[in-house]
C-alpha cells in the first residue's frame, strides 16, 4: 500500500468522479482508474460501486475513506513536524478553544506550558466546537479545548477531561425562587426555558432537550436567544430560566440568582482533544503537562 494510492482513493471518494479526481491529482483518468483497481485487488474488497457514469462508495469504502483520511493527516503532520525538527525551525503549538470554561482552564495550563517551553510559539483560535473538530481532523490544529456536551468521539481522538461541574441554572433575582440554592424540578413546571440557538451544535441541543425531558420539563415552553448576552438579558428581565454556560458563574450580574436542581446528577465536562497517534511534539508536551497539573476541577458528587 502506498500513500499515493491513498491520495488517489480519497480524491475519488471526495468527488465521486474519476475524471474530477484525475484533474485534482494531475494524472490521466486511465491512470487513476488503474491505480484504484489495483488498490482494490490488493485490499481484497471493493471500494466503489461503478454504475455507468455514476460512482459511489461501498459501505466498506465509506468506512475505509474515513480511516484513510485520518492516516493521511497523521502522516502529513508527522512529515511536517519531522522537517521542522530537522531544519531547526521554531516549533508551533496550534490550539483551538470554545466556551468560557475552556478559556479559563486553558489560560492556566498555557502559563505553565510557556514557562516550561518558552521556545515554542503558540497560536490560539476561538471558534464553534464543530469547526474546531474539523480543523483538528484536517491537521490544522494540534489540540482543542471545549465542552464535551453531545460530543461523539471516534478512535482517532485522544480525550483528557480537564474540569467537571454541576449543571446550574440562573433566574431573575426578582423571582420567588431566587435565593434558594436547590430547587425541585416540579417547581419549574411551565416556566419558559431560555436556550441559545445552535449552541455546541445539533447533537448537544438534542442532548439538552433529552435532559429537560428526563427532569419532567419537556413540555415547558422554549424561547431561543442568539447568543449568551441575549440569554442573560432575558434572564434579567424575568423571562424564564436558563442553564449557566460552564465558566460563567463568576461573571453574572447581581440581579441574577443561581440554583441547582434537586437530585440532578448531570455534569458539564471540559475536555482537551488531539489526534492519535500523536503527531505534534508541542501538543504531546502540552498534554503531558495537563495530566501532571494539580487537581483544579470541582469534584463534588
Amino acid at each position: 500500500m502506498s500513500f499515493r494510492r491513498i491520495e488517489y482513493f480519497l480524491a475519488v471518494a471526495r468527488h465521486l468522479s474519476f475524471t474530477k479526481a484525475a484533474r485534482e491529482c494531475y494524472v490521466a483518468q486511465a491512470a487513476i482508474s488503474q491505480q484504484i483497481k489495483q488498490f482494490e485487488e490488493e485490499l481484497g474488497f471493493q471500494l466503489f460501486d461503478r454504475g455507468g457514469t455514476s460512482v459511489s462508495l461501498t459501505p466498506a469504502g465509506e468506512y475505509f475513506a474515513r480511516r484513510c483520511q485520518s492516516v493521511l493527516t497523521q502522516y502529513n503532520g508527522a512529515v511536517k513536524q519531522a522537517r521542522t525538527i530537522a531544519d531547526g525551525e521554531k516549533q508551533v503549538l496550534r490550539v483551538g478553544f470554545h466556551g468560557l470554561s475552556a478559556q479559563k482552564i486553558f489560560a492556566g495550563h498555557l502559563r505553565r506550558f510557556r514557562a516550561a517551553y518558552p521556545e515554542v510559539a503558540v497560536t490560539i483560535q476561538e471558534a464553534n466546537r464543530d469547526a474546531l473538530l474539523e480543523d483538528l481532523r484536517r491537521g490544522e490544529l494540534d489540540l482543542i479545548v471545549a465542552p464535551d456536551s453531545g460530543l461523539v468521539l471516534d478512535q482517532g481522538l485522544d480525550i483528557l477531561e480537564l474540569a467537571s461541574t454541576r449543571s446550574r441554572f440562573m433566574i431573575s433575582a426578582g423571582s420567588p425562587l431566587a435565593g434558594r440554592p436547590v430547587v425541585a424540578a416540579a417547581e419549574l413546571t411551565g416556566l419558559p426555558l431560555l436556550r441559545i440557538q445552535g449552541k455546541y451544535g445539533g447533537n448537544a441541543n438534542h442532548q439538552r432537550t433529552d435532559y429537560y425531558t428526563r427532569l419532567g420539563l419537556g413540555d415547558n415552553p422554549v424561547q431561543w436567544a442568539r447568543n449568551y448576552f441575549e440569554l442573560l438579558l432575558m434572564v434579567e428581565a424575568g423571562m424564564g430560566i436558563a442553564a449557566i454556560p460552564s465558566g460563567a458563574e463568576e461573571q453574572l450580574p447581581e440581579d441574577v440568582a443561581i440554583f441547582e436542581l434537586e437530585g440532578d446528577a448531570f455534569r458539564i465536562n471540559t475536555v482537551a482533544l488531539r489526534l492519535v497517534p500523536p503527531v505534534s511534539v508541542p501538543a504531546d508536551h502540552f498534554f503531558r503537562l495537563m495530566r501532571q497539573a494539580p487537581e483544579e476541577v470541582e469534584t463534588a458528587p
